[in-house]
């Protein structure tokens, strides 16, 4: 197929703005610059069944099936049929053939109209329209209108360079698919792998979608837009509802995506649903990807490597059936302005699981759930969740903890909520080796302990934080060299308020609540450094056993008995008692006179 040598100068000079004026008229001439002539007639329906002289190199439509219909286009003249006539080829009465030369396509000026009825599922089938505007590639518009564009099966962007735009919540498009779905409504894909471990046969970049609307009328298997073997992608002011599994998907060698002003108003509706909004996912062992073209029937486990740099903010989610973001083997996701409604079912609000390593959270804001706020698991690594606000845990289940931290490094900062679970053990459970918690605040919780660490939670760094407990304790620290310092444990009717079971801690600068005895516990495996914390009047610590050895506490404010004057020593631990007199003590303390007095004492 050829092309006459025509400027799109040429073409719009020829054709200018006062054509859909005179439409209704009947077909105008004009002058083109370059020798040419252009014609303008009322609609593409009035266009094929015309017979247009040879010298008229352009033809602009007023409508696609009338005038003033929002189809108008500019088509240009071809000199030979194309190979494959589409959509946006136009063939006149006398056998010439045209093709689209707008900048800008609309979607109606290929046939669709957007008359859907959503209350009573009457309107125009607009899928070939879609499809072929998917196909064609380049600017598409698609305009507002007062129902929907309908279509029954999947629109997917293959071409690099792609841009769809719209007006916002009136650019809606509703996906109504079959009982068995049609995947997604909106997709973004190059083309598979052809080997295990092997890259994309071919990417699929630089595709923009901004203020549309995707609706996937809660059908089974239907996600909203979703994206696989693609790179430079963004994608902006878009508008979710009804979406049955998730409404934004990155699945599977996705790099350099950007995603910005979101409102999702229903996801995850599918009953009994496992998924998420927003599901990030990188190439696992065993996917198979014979669906697309060409795509290998087995993978390898590529640990994160092929999904980075995705980037969402300000997203908005109303309301989901089960999680709102889970993100799965992948690094460098950044997510910052999440304001989150409440979690239906048994989801939560943010999971990081398999291999997530240099992932930030940053301004969450969210109701309440009946499982977990935050689930870090045990191969992420180097990851931060900052400034969050959630608010209560309402379930009864075992695995109802509100924040689990699993992996590595992981650092949470300036955060609160409530735990109104008390089935787990624990609100928070820390796990993995060098957490840091910094300006945490739990304002109640109803479980046994506000914060656990078993012994693989070595290094643990807790400050600035409040606990607030009605019955439970504080914290519970069985791995090793914990540093707690500068929290305030608000305690007063649990057993105790901390308990170290590990060895070389440090507790310095807290405030703690409570009189009962026992206020800081010390096992026999543990030990302790505690100096400087303020303890309600009464209290006391406990050290049992060996710990007495390793311990040491001094400068503490307003203990009883021998713990805030503690040093050890090789066969024991030296302590002043209430009258002053030092004594070295060798077991667990029974009294403030225990031990054996230290030489003659004046």
């Amino acid at each position: 197929m050829s092309v006459s040598p025509m400027t799109r100068r040429s073409l719009l000079g020829a054709a200018g703005a006062g054509a859909v004026g005179v439409a209704a008229a009947g077909p105008t001439v004009a002058a083109d610059p370059s020798g040419a002539e252009a014609e303008t007639v009322s609609s593409r329906a009035v266009a094929e069944q015309r017979l247009v002289n040879g010298r008229v190199r352009a033809l602009r439509t007023c409508g696609y099936a009338e005038a003033g219909d929002g189809g108008g286009a500019l088509y240009r003249r071809l000199d030979a049929a194309p190979d494959e006539p589409e959509r946006w080829h136009l063939r006149t009465r006398d056998g010439s053939w045209w093709e689209l030369a707008d900048d800008v396509v609309s979607v109606k000026a290929l046939g669709a109209v957007g008359d859907y009825d959503l209350s009573t599922g009457a309107g125009t089938d607009d899928t070939l329209a879609l499809q072929a505007a998917a196909r064609r590639g380049g600017t598409v518009y698609v305009p507002g209108v007062d129902g929907a564009y309908l279509t029954t099966d999947s629109i997917s962007l293959l071409t690099d360079g792609t841009h769809w735009f719209g007006d916002g919540l009136r650019s809606r498009i509703t996906l109504v698919s079959g009982s068995g779905g049609a995947g997604e409504l909106l997709g973004i894909h190059g083309s598979a792998p052809s080997t295990p471990a092997g890259p994309p046969q071919r990417y699929v970049q630089g595709v923009r979608v901004s203020g549309l609307h995707l609706d996937t009328s809660d059908g089974s298997n239907d996600n909203g837009l979703g994206g696989s073997f693609c790179r430079d992608v963004q994608l902006d002011n878009l508008y979710f509802s009804r979406v049955g599994r998730k409404a934004l998907t990155f699945q599977y060698h996705c790099a350099n995506i950007r995603c910005r002003d979101v409102t999702v108003y229903e996801a995850a509706t599918e009953p009994r649903s496992t998924f998420a909004v927003i599901s990030i996912e990188g190439q696992t062992a065993g996917v198979d990807l014979s669906y697309y073209p060409g795509g290998t029937t087995s993978t390898e486990d590529l640990g994160g490597a092929d999904v980075h740099d995705i980037t969402f903010s300000d997203i908005t989610c109303h309301s989901t059936g089960y999680n709102y973001v889970v993100v799965s083997n992948a690094h460098r996701i950044r997510m910052e302005n999440l304001a989150l409604g409440d979690t239906g079912g048994a989801g939560s609000f943010i999971i990081f699981t398999r291999k997530v390593w240099d992932s930030h959270v940053r301004g969450v804001r969210g109701g309440d759930t009946a499982r977990r706020f935050l689930e870090i698991g045990e191969l992420a690594d180097s990851c931060t969740f900052e400034d969050f606000r959630f608010g209560a845990t309402t379930g009864t289940g075992a695995d109802g903890r509100a924040i689990r931290i699993g992996g590595t490094r992981i650092r949470l900062s300036d955060g609160s909520f409530r735990h109104g679970n008390a089935t787990p053990p624990e609100a928070i459970q820390v796990a993995g080796a060098d957490a840091t918690i910094t300006g945490l605040h739990v304002t109640e919780c109803a479980s046994q302990y506000v914060l656990n660490a078993p012994p693989a939670g070595v290094r643990l760094k807790v400050t600035g934080c409040t606990f607030v407990s009605s019955a439970g304790a504080a914290f519970r620290v069985k791995g090793d060299h914990a540093q707690l310092s500068g929290n305030h444990f608000r305690t007063p009717a649990g057993p105790f308020a901390g308990r170290f079971e590990g060895p070389g801690n440090v507790f310095t600068g807290n405030d703690v609540a409570g009189a009962a005895p026992g206020r800081l516990v010390v096992t026999a495996e543990g030990s302790v450094v505690a100096t400087l914390n303020t303890f309600e009047t009464g209290a006391t610590m406990t050290f049992d056993g060996a710990s007495l050895y390793a311990s040491a506490a001094f400068g503490n404010i307003g203990l009883t008995g021998a713990a805030p004057n503690l040093v050890p020593l090789a066969g024991g631990a030296l302590h002043a008692d209430g009258s002053g007199v030092l004594r070295v003590k060798g077991s667990r303390f029974t009294s403030d006179t225990d031990g054996v007095v230290v030489g003659g004492q004046g």
